[in-house]
């Protein structure tokens, strides 16, 4: 199983804008050289404050600095995007990370998303399907037999020549779908040859979506080669907290989240990865068994408590991923 920092937090002061960007960035460095595949970022517009809401813009910022690890956008809701600029976009973030790029689409949770965008909100699903049928066109766009015309809500466009800059991978980056227990959306990815991105909260139904995934994906008629990465690529989204002791790092996690209700990929200790190394190392161990290809991990990020996230992702640095990384 690979591993991935999952850059994902709230801010409630203002003045700790600028200090969050730079810890998250902080974190992406270490993680790039610290036995991490992956980092990925993820798009709230509006909502609690999310530390830098463009994860675009930021993922363009990191990508130049990076020396191996994959992006993750997790996850790029098309809805909310004008299509061809955000094939733009993400051609450009491959280009910067040669290559290393995972887009993840996904609806998003929230309304305030598609409201700050003036979408329609009895069309959500329309839009979102639609979104993804026109990116995808984009990408296969080579200007010939053209022009190609395309609506997706009230964005319009218009393309006589293909997209300029092309992604670094041909014919274009590697492309996942977000869902939590939806059949249909598992039969979709598999059906496509994409990985599956989940942030179920339990192993048991973790290994369900991962069997049924699994199935499907082997079902589907895809080439080896592309079954291997979607499998390599499918990913679950957990906060994690390692401390000495299994006592103490419950203790600390129920500190935080009575200080930061919402301010991880978590809302409670229960829907966690956390403890002392060892039984960190065999949760981990289990979700890799359940066939999780990458653990998509968001440590508690404390602006005011600096030192135990330190300690924290030392810990998994040192002690969890040497034992369980693949």
């Amino acid at each position: 199983m690979k591993y991935c920092m999952h850059l994902s937090t709230r801010i409630q002061d203002k003045r700790y804008e600028l200090p969050l960007i730079n810890c998250l960035t902080d974190l992406a460095l270490e993680a790039d050289v610290s036995g991490y595949s992956a980092i990925s970022l993820t798009e709230h517009h509006l909502h609690e404050n999310q530390g830098y809401q463009n994860s675009l813009l930021f993922a363009s910022a990191l990508a130049p600095r990076l020396k191996q690890a994959t992006l993750i956008l997790a996850t790029v809701n098309p809805a909310i995007h004008h299509p061809l600029r955000l094939v733009e976009s993400c051609n450009l973030i491959d280009q910067l990370n040669e290559g290393r790029l995972v887009v993840v689409f996904g609806s998003g949770f929230k309304d305030t998303d598609l409201v700050a965008f003036g979408r329609d909100l009895a069309q959500r699903t329309e839009l979102y399907e639609q979104g993804i049928r026109t990116v995808l066109d984009i990408w296969d766009f080579d200007g010939t037999n053209g022009p190609l015309e395309f609506a997706v809500g009230a964005d319009r466009g218009r393309l006589d020549v293909a997209v300029n800059p092309s992604s670094f991978r041909k014919p274009r980056p590697i492309l996942a779908r977000a869902t939590v227990m939806n059949p249909a959306a598992i039969a979709d990815s598999a059906a496509r040859g994409w990985p599956l991105f989940t942030a179920i909260k339990d192993l048991g139904k973790a290994r369900e979506q991962m069997t049924a995934y699994h199935v499907a994906l082997e079902a589907s008629g895809h080439a080896p080669e592309t079954i291997a990465l979607a499998k390599e690529w499918t990913g679950v989204g957990k906060a994690v907290h390692v401390a000495e002791t299994d006592e103490q790092a419950r203790s600390e996690a129920d500190a935080f989240f009575e200080k930061n209700p919402s301010g991880a990929i978590a809302r409670n200790a229960d829907d966690m990865i956390c403890g002392s190394p060892d039984s960190v190392v065999r949760q981990m161990r289990a979700f890799a068994e359940a066939g999780v290809g990458v653990m998509m991990c968001g440590f508690l990020i404390d602006l005011d408590n600096l030192s135990q996230l330190r300690r924290s992702v030392g810990l998994f640095r040192d002690e969890v991923i040497p034992k369980t990384a693949a």
